[in-house]
């Protein structure tokens, strides 16, 4: 099991390390192109976000010793990570949810841009600290 967690993990990490690029995005002027990152920038929000709770299920059966929560639900791997301090706020369960919406609103693109502000100022910074955490844990391994 380490070994898969730690292949997660990188996975994990060089998809935020992609993902927060947007951070320093120029947006370009044109419908087409705008829309086209956009699509992009979803999609990457999306993997990283389905790294993130699997990992943090890794994290549950690896270190905590935790179980007992419903197979693959993330809803519950949420719960059980907050439960454990693995993360800190429950503004994982409304990412959990925003993620779910965005999968199939994102072609409106008058509503791009508070995605795109949410991505880059609340879930890239939670992100961020799961990295921080997880690299904690492998500190440990070695």
């Amino acid at each position: 099991m380490e070994y898969l967690f730690i292949i997660r993990y990188q996975k994990f990490k060089k998809s935020l390390e992609n993902l927060s690029k947007i951070k320093n995005l120029k947006w370009p002027e044109d419908e087409q192109t705008y829309g086209f990152i956009w699509n992009g920038v979803i999609s990457k929000f999306c993997i990283t976000f389905d790294l993130s709770y699997k990992l943090i299920k890794d994290i549950l059966i690896e270190y905590h010793g935790v179980e007992n929560f419903i197979k693959g639900s993330p809803r519950e791997i949420l719960k059980q990570g907050h439960y454990t301090n693995i993360i800190n706020t429950d503004i994982w369960l409304e990412m959990l949810k925003d993620r779910n919406i965005i999968i199939h609103e994102y072609s409106d693109l008058e509503i791009v841009d508070k995605w795109c502000e949410k991505i880059q100022n609340i879930y890239i910074p939670l992100f961020e600290e799961l990295e921080k955490y997880t690299e904690n844990i492998t500190k440990k391994l070695n």
